[in-house]
């Protein structure tokens, strides 16, 4: 049981399902028709997109004897990406998407991996800092948000841009906790992020200025329609989040964050599912 336990982590397979509870979350939140395909072709598209993000660290920090040794010795990890790959062409069948999106998505997501790939020219990208930081944030908050919805930014209803306000800040909190996990071994590899740009104090203060931020846009959504009792979940998940946040301070282990932190995201879409039941 631990070790499927670890497998559903180590692949990215419960983060997935993360990403499809934010989606459905910002479904149920804007009153949104809810569409299963949809909604799996987010799983596997974050199923896919994290498996193809690890196997290229691994491979551009990890020094293998061979590419077939490399191969062998992640081979779980590739047949969960084409695993990953056949699910979200046969979603794509079952949908009419705004590709739009998608490209935008795609985009952030690169940008965001272009660092780690092994190539001198590209190394200057290391030393991007925030940036890094920024895009991931963004590329989950476009995936969770346009792609579901399915339209452009430019057409979002004032409540749904809010809605987009309060979810970049909820995922670039989550973003700084990794980070800030990370640090001392990005600093190794000569990779930036907020974690290694900040001191530790300044990092507090500029988490302060996040949730402040969040509750502000999250208790906006009040005058456009959300109900009050789904405010109050994403409010209470800030104050969750922050508890997390100062937790973080003592060493935790890899639960910690692959359960725990990437949880909060499937608890925030779990609790505006319940409030909406």
């Amino acid at each position: 049981m631990k070790g499927i336990f670890h497998f559903i982590l180590s692949h990215s397979i419960f983060i997935s399902f993360c990403a499809a509870a934010l989606a459905l979350q910002t479904l149920l939140l804007l009153s949104n028709p809810v569409n299963v395909y949809l909604l799996a072709l987010i799983f596997f598209a974050t199923l896919s997109g994290y498996n193809a993000y690890w196997l290229t660290s691994k491979f551009s920090f990890n020094k293998y004897a061979s590419f077939l040794f490399f191969l062998q010795k992640n081979t779980s990890s590739l047949l969960v990406l084409l695993v990953a790959a056949i699910g979200m062409l046969f979603c794509f069948t079952h949908l009419k998407l705004v590709m739009y999106n998608i490209g935008i998505t795609f985009i952030f997501l690169a940008l965001y991996a272009i660092p780690l790939i092994p190539i001198k020219q590209l190394h200057f990208t290391r030393k991007a800092g925030f940036v890094k930081t920024i895009l991931l944030a963004l590329a989950w908050t476009m995936a969770t948000i346009l792609i579901p919805l399915q339209i452009p930014i430019t057409e979002m209803p004032v409540a749904g841009l809010l809605i987009f306000a309060v979810r970049f800040l909820f995922m670039l909190m989550l973003c700084i906790i990794f980070d800030k996990r990370d640090a001392a071994v990005d600093k190794i590899r000569g990779l930036q992020s907020l974690a290694t740009d900040m001191s530790s104090t300044l990092l507090n203060y500029f988490i302060a200025f996040i949730l402040v931020a969040y509750i502000i846009a999250a208790w906006a959504l009040k005058f456009y329609g959300i109900a009050l009792s789904h405010i109050a979940a994403l409010i209470g998940m800030g104050g969750i989040t922050l508890w997390v946040y100062i937790s973080s301070f003592k060493k935790r282990d890899y639960i910690f964050y692959y359960f725990l932190v990437d949880g909060l995201m499937f608890l925030s879409g779990l609790l505006t599912l319940l409030v909406s039941i």
